[in-house]
């Protein structure tokens, strides 16, 4: 996860991400982690996070983040967690499956549009609905 945040330019904390782990596994109907491994060894870690959605019926799953070491990319990995997580979104009932990507990252549209995602731009109520949640983050 510090590799993660080292590439995305945010602050790391071990007592910070300790206590969201830990809030994970309290309330795993909401999200589920998972430490990806190659050859037995660590090799990054993804979370899937879940909500109730008017707009699809029911629940929907967000990729929330998906990590792998750099050495580790391009070798399918990705794909393979990809897959793991779009089963674990079905499996868990979920209608649809988000993932949410930075227009400053272009060939992350790339790897998720190669599994089948499209694109699904933000309405201007929604785009204002995140600005006013990002506005009230933490309560």
């Amino acid at each position: 996860m510090a590799g993660f945040n080292q590439e995305e330019g945010i602050a790391f904390s071990l007592e910070v991400y300790r206590a969201r782990i830990n809030a994970a596994f309290q309330f795993p109907q909401f999200a589920k982690i998972w430490l990806v491994t190659a050859n037995s060894s660590p090799a990054g870690y993804a979370v899937l996070t879940f909500t109730f959605s008017f707009e699809f019926g029911g629940i929907q799953a967000t990729i929330d983040e998906i990590y792998l070491c750099f050495t580790k990319r391009r070798k399918g990995l990705g794909t393979l967690t990809l897959k793991l997580l779009e089963r674990e979104a079905a499996n868990s009932g979920a209608k649809a499956l988000w993932a949410d990507i930075s227009d400053e990252k272009p060939w992350l549209s790339t790897f998720y549009e190669r599994a089948g995602f499209k694109h699904y731009p933000l309405s201007p109520l929604q785009q204002a609905a995140i600005a006013c949640f990002l506005a009230r983050n933490p309560l």
